[in-house]
Order: structure tokens, then sequence, then C-alpha cells
């Protein structure tokens, strides 16, 4: 025989579920609103990165973001800078032959809003990505293969996390 739950034990079940769902750190990301003021900017990327500068030029268009040349930019409009991508591998695992078989690649960088003028109004702000990169032991050319694929990857998302952040700009 089963007993039907009550109004009480469903809404302690809710409770219990959403509780685990936030203990485990899970949340939702949605698009978030970049600011008005940050809807056209001019671009200055010294990341040395050709898939970060392209997959930031993406990212930023899909969130409505314009980006224009300097020559056309007035006192109003904002200057996004990126820094240097700096780039850092960590060793985790060898196999039985001692050669490294697993490597964390983290990549950073860091960021500015600024004026006309230079003045930084927003930042700086770091970036980060991190990936474990297993098949460090397979033959070389597979192995570059599948570690610039996995950089490609991060670069992507260095960029989201980019115009994530953007939307929490206090402009």
């Amino acid at each position: 025989m089963t007993a039907p739950l009550t109004q009480t034990t469903r809404l302690f079940l809710l409770a219990l579920l959403t509780m685990s769902i936030v203990a485990c750190g899970f949340h939702l990301r949605g698009q978030v609103d970049i600011p008005a003021k940050l809807k056209v900017l001019t671009l200055t990327s010294n990341s040395g990165s050709e898939a970060f500068d392209r997959s930031l030029r993406i990212a930023l268009t899909r969130a409505g973001v314009k980006i224009i040349n300097e020559a056309d930019a007035t006192k109003e409009t904002y200057n996004l800078k990126v820094n240097p991508i700096a780039s850092a591998d960590t060793e985790l695992a060898r196999n039985a032959s001692n050669d490294i078989s697993q490597i964390q690649r983290r990549l950073t960088s860091n960021y500015f809003i600024r004026q006309a003028d230079g003045k930084s109004v927003y930042g700086p702000r770091t970036i980060s990505a991190t990936k474990t990169l297993t098949n460090q032991d397979a033959e070389e050319s597979a192995k570059l293969s599948y570690n610039q694929d996995q950089t490609e990857s991060m670069n992507e998302e260095l960029a989201n996390q980019l115009t994530y952040d953007l939307g929490y700009a206090p402009l």
C-alpha cells in the first residue's frame, strides 16, 4: 500500500532538491544584457591569438555589440583593450615509461574598458580558462592537433567569459 504524499512532504522534497542543486554549485547562465554604453565599442586586442580575437568578435556580435574602427569613434565611444594571453601548463600525470601523459593548461588575460583619452573606467578584469589535456604521450602530430583543438575551445571560453562579464560593467 502506498501512502499519498501530503502537501508538507512535497514542499519538503522540493526544498531538499533545490538545496541539493544549489549546494553542488550549479547555476543557470542566461544571456546577460550588455549596458547601452557598451553597445558600440572599438577593440584593441593584443591577445596574440587570432582564434581568440575571432571568437571575441563573434561573441560580442551575438551579444549585440557593434565593433567600429577607431577612426569612426566619438569621444563617448569606449575602447575594449585586451592584454596578451598567458599560457601555463602544469604536469598532472606520467605513464609507465615516464613520459608526460596529462597536463593542465591555463589561459589567462586581462582586459579594460577605456575612454577615448585612455583612462580606464572598468578594469583591469581577469579572465581565465583551464582544461585538462590528456593524450600527451600520443604520436607528436596527433598530440599537436589535439592540443590545438583544445586551445581553440579554451579561446572561445575566454571570449564568452569576457562578454558575459561585460554585462556586469557598472556603466
